[in-house]
């Protein structure tokens, strides 16, 4: 998964770049305002994946191998039904927005209209078959997972530099090769389920009861990440009508970055989520507890060693990497990475509610809570405020909803949300004061040499605060454990 992680970060940025300079940064803006529902389809294709995969752990958990068919098939005709839904939203919102608020040039709008309809049809086939995804994360293949997800990624930096060979509009041909790409990736992984899974198989099985629980647990989980993603996407059409694709561009790079980072959290909650779930399942509570606490400190820090030295040398990053800067970028990226470091102990947490299987209060606060920046950002870029204030609305609303949710696991699940605060979120205040602090003093610089300086220091600093304030003793040695153990192991070999 690690191997999978850095090839991704590392192919991914290269990709942008070349995206970039054979679109150039108008169109480039265009793909990143018309083609944001690519990064829906991602938030909402694992969304119905992890919907499958509680269900399929929940009865790994309990013993009962003979229900994952039922679960298999039950699932496929839900995703048929959300997906129809996700249809008629995605092309009604979508042809009202080219009609009446999209800003781009006149000549741009049918090359932008068709890559939209691509990216539809993209998203689409990722959520009818995001139970494949669910079957190989709930059986623990993790192996398969990682190379299938390189392979997909080698594949879209082969599409960044056949544009160069375009035989029409440059535009129209990135989507229909991104589509070639999902379809590809989709039978390979239909190929694999089949090939090593029995429960993989279309049946006509019934269980109403089952497909109720399943339908609303499925319904509540669509209902808040779709609010999340749909005010993400809707934050990039609002700066577009203020600002424009240059705007869109720039936002673009900074959610590129953003998502590449995301793939650090993504793999470990990805490997923690079925044992923590199977954990509750088999009524091992303890167990489930010290599991949301380990891999909340271990995803704050992961994600807190990647942000501070994003942050404190931004223009340099993006120098380096894209040659051409797009205007705005640095201030969007720096922002984007703080909503994401706050995000960062989400994933845990929603693991809490997907164990104990009742997350309908959960998804209305989430779904309230994270819309909010769509209208205030609205608000302010109205009375004239600086496009960074659109951001700096999501911070806000991203931690007034982490409080909010760690309320309701401790009314809703029983989950001991105070000393969670005390040992996970008080000494992460503590980490994001430091790296605040020293991030204003590396500011009073221009030189890189001295800013890099700076950010090992913050580095050093907050590691400091994580090792001996936020994990307990028994964390740490659980941890120092594994370097001895591992060499010894190979010792042996």
């Amino acid at each position: 998964m690690y191997i999978r992680m850095f090839v991704l970060i590392v192919v991914s940025f290269y990709t942008s770049r070349v995206v970039l300079q054979q679109l150039g940064i108008e169109d480039y803006g265009i793909y990143n305002l018309v083609g944001s529902i690519v990064a829906m389809l991602n938030s909402l294709r694992t969304l119905f994946a992890s919907s499958t995969q509680r269900y399929l752990n929940f009865e790994m958990g309990q013993g009962n191998e003979h229900q994952l068919r039922l679960v298999f098939n039950l699932s496929i005709y839900i995703n048929l039904c959300i997906a129809f839904l996700f249809v008629v939203l995605a092309e009604g919102i979508g042809i009202w927005f080219f009609a009446n608020e999209i800003n781009i040039s006149a000549d741009r709008m049918q090359p932008a209209f068709i890559l939209f309809q691509c990216v539809v049809v993209i998203a689409v086939l990722g959520l009818i078959t995001s139970i494949l995804d669910a079957e190989i994360i709930a059986h623990e293949h993790m192996n398969f997972y990682a190379v299938l997800a390189i392979a997909e990624s080698l594949m879209k930096l082969g599409v960044a530099f056949l544009l160069s060979r375009a035989p029409f509009d440059r535009l129209v041909f990135y989507g229909l090769l991104l589509l070639g790409v999902s379809v590809t990736v989709i039978l390979i992984n239909l190929i694999y389920c089949r090939w090593h899974f029995p429960e993989v198989r279309l049946q006509r099985v019934w269980d109403k009861t089952y497909f109720k629980k399943m339908t609303q647990f499925a319904g509540w989980n669509f209902l808040g990440n779709t609010a999340y993603a749909v005010t993400q996407n809707g934050l990039n059409m609002i700066l577009n009508v203020f600002g424009g694709a240059v705007v869109n561009a720039a936002r673009g790079i900074a959610f590129q970055v953003s998502e590449i980072t995301k793939q650090f959290l993504i793999n470990i909650n990805t490997v923690m989520t079925p044992y923590s779930i199977k954990a509750y399942a088999a009524e091992r509570h303890e167990e489930f507890k010290k599991a949301i606490f380990i891999s909340s400190k271990i995803l704050f820090y992961v994600q807190l060693m990647l942000t501070i030295p994003l942050t404190y040398l931004t223009p340099w990053v993006l120098q380096v990497w894209l040659g051409q800067v797009p205007e705005y970028a640095v201030v969007f990226l720096q922002l984007t990475l703080g909503i994401t470091l706050i995000r960062s102990i989400h994933g845990p947490i929603d693991t809490i509610f997907k164990a104990y299987g009742d997350i309908k209060y959960y998804q209305i606060a989430e779904g309230v809570i994270l819309t909010l920046p769509l209208l205030l950002g609205y608000i302010v870029l109205r009375l004239g405020a600086p496009y960074a204030s659109v951001f700096i609305c999501c911070i806000v609303m991203e931690t007034v909803n982490t409080g909010a949710i760690l309320l309701l696991a401790n009314k809703i699940a029983n989950f001991d949300s105070k000393t969670y605060s005390l040992r996970v979120l008080g000494p992460a205040c503590v980490c994001l004061m430091v790296a605040v602090g020293l991030l204003y003093i590396n500011n009073q610089t221009t030189s890189c040499g001295i800013q890099m300086v700076w950010s090992l220091i913050s580095m050093a600093a907050c590691t400091a605060i994580w090792w001996f304030v936020m994990l307990s003793k028994e964390e740490r040695a659980s941890i120092q454990s594994l370097i001895p153990h591992h060499y010894a192991t190979h010792g042996e070999r």
